[in-house]
């Protein structure tokens, strides 16, 4: 895991960084006319997209994601007076004004859908690890707080993971915590936003927070969470990640139920499914602490004797091949109901529902176990695939078309073994590919929200004016300018969560 979160005192942080002086201007500005005194400093952190493993994070197997460009910027004042007034630049998002308990932590309603509910969830986590660190209760600053996001909201680049990392580093900063570590806030961040009934897997925060620039992240959560730094090859022509929003927005929040929380179920129902297949006990961690198919396949080999997987390639193609066959040969391909599984199991259905359906709310008819382990398990040997790329690819032909091909086999799994896509998202996908892209995929949650093309730079224009023509001004006619500029990013990986202290 890299070092401490870095302090700027400039805007170097940026790779165009003169772009982003009118945005911080404005910002400062309009802080002062809000709150009539300047901030301390501004907390930010950026989106991210995932180039390959999509879902498996909370299966604790690793994943591909980079930082991008677009963040969240929080400008902040610490105050005696312990409040915090929060206001947003978009005035979609009303003034909020949050009394702090007397030392305890602060409550969150999850069932509120309110904006002001991930600025908690990041001071909690904040919160959390200040009485960590002192050993005792902590009483938290007020603060005076004016934030603005560049990262499309429901878009799958994970604006709430920025707003959330910036949330809780702000607050720690605020609080006179010294040497803030990216493995802290990681730790931290990747659980924050369960504390609204959502259950993220660490993905996210990891890379908003861990983003270098020009790389890739490799992010590792067994035998511990840490993020590898991989630089992308010099290819002649360049690459170019061009993300694609569909403008179909996912309510992370909303829709949990029915998709983001139903995959995490269906995920862990597949890992005692396995595991009691073949006759192997897993522990009892993973989102809904029932165990997941990384537990599977490390105790799958544990019991014929094999050392546990340290991340090394080579071994884990072959082991992550062999749980494919091991799924093939166990797992039926139909859908199954709550009875049949509870009987699988050996469980009564009341026990099947306090074990896997009581701790996040979900909404189903059947259970898709097949489908969703097939997805994590070669979604998986992906990542590896692509990371074996990333490390000795050379000849920039081979990495446009295998990196390429490996993305697209991405999208196909997300498409029909775990149902996350959707029409807008496939079309734009067979819109760039056939004008450029050597790869495509969703990136996120899926069921709307972004896409990530794989593009030489030299054909970036011809992708971008293919999709402006074909999908947003056939989708959207009346799309304006402003909006195209919005929903179509070219970005380079960039740096994660810091902190600019104005000189």
């Amino acid at each position: 895991m890299p070092g401490l979160v870095p302090i700027f005192d400039s805007l170097d942080y940026y790779p165009d960084p003169q772009v982003q002086v009118p945005r911080y201007q404005n910002l400062y500005t309009q802080f002062e006319r809000t709150y009539h005194v300047t901030p301390d400093f501004v907390s930010r952190s950026p989106g991210r997209v995932n180039l390959i493993g999509e879902h498996i994070d909370y299966c604790q197997f690793s994943v591909l994601p980079l930082a991008i460009d677009v963040d969240v910027i929080m400008a902040v004042r610490a105050q005696d007076e312990r409040v915090i007034e929060l206001a947003n630049l978009d005035p979609t998002f009303g003034a909020r004004t949050i009394p702090l308990p007397d030392g305890d932590l602060i409550s969150i309603d999850a069932s509120e859908s309110d904006w002001s509910n991930y600025f908690k969830c990041g001071l909690l986590v904040a919160h959390e690890l200040l009485m960590e660190k002192t050993g005792g209760k902590v009483l938290l600053k007020g603060m005076k707080i004016l934030t603005t996001g560049s990262v499309p909201a429901g878009s799958g680049l994970s604006s709430s993971a920025a707003f959330v990392c910036a949330s809780a580093l702000a607050t720690l900063h605020a609080n006179g915590m010294k040497h803030i570590t990216k493995a802290d806030m990681t730790k931290i961040t990747i659980v924050s936003e369960h504390h609204m009934g959502v259950n993220t897997g660490g993905m996210d925060q990891a890379a908003s927070v861990c983003g270098e620039r020009n790389h890739a992240l490799y992010v590792e959560f067994r035998p511990e969470l840490k993020a590898t730094a991989f630089k992308f090859p010099e290819l002649d022509p360049p690459l170019a990640f061009l993300i694609a929003n569909t403008l179909v927005t996912s309510n992370k929040h909303e829709t949990a139920p029915t998709n983001y929380n139903l995959r995490v179920v269906e995920v862990s129902v597949a890992a005692q499914l396995l595991a009691k297949k073949l006759s192997v006990t897993i522990a009892n961690d993973g989102n809904l602490n029932c165990g997941t198919l990384r537990g599977v396949m490390d105790s799958y080999y544990a019991s014929h004797g094999q050392a546990a997987w340290l991340g090394a390639i080579q071994e884990g193609e072959v082991r992550l091949s062999q749980m494919l066959e091991l799924t093939e040969k166990h797992i039926r391909k139909e859908a199954y109901t709550t009875q049949e599984l509870a009987a699988e199991l050996g469980l009564t259905e009341a026990e099947f529902h306090d074990r896997f359906l009581s701790l996040f709310p979900v909404s189903f008819e059947k259970l898709h176990i097949y489908a969703r382990a097939k997805h994590v398990y070669s979604e998986a040997l992906r990542v590896l695939k692509a990371l074996l790329l990333l490390q000795l690819s050379t000849d920039s032909g081979t990495f446009y078309t295998e990196f390429g091909r490996l993305m697209d086999q991405s999208q196909a799994s997300c498409d029909t073994l775990f149902n996350c896509s959707c029409d807008e998202i496939n079309r734009i996908c067979d819109i760039a590919r056939k004008n450029g892209a050597t790869g495509s995929r969703l990136t996120g949650a899926g069921w709307g929200g972004c896409t990530v093309h794989l593009v030489p730079v030299n054909r970036v224009t011809e992708v971008e004016r293919a999709l402006i023509d074909e999908y947003y001004k056939v989708k959207f006619p009346g799309i304006t300018v402003a909006d195209l500029q919005e929903a179509i990013v070219v970005s380079k990986p960039a740096y994660g969560s810091s902190l600019y202290i104005q000189r």
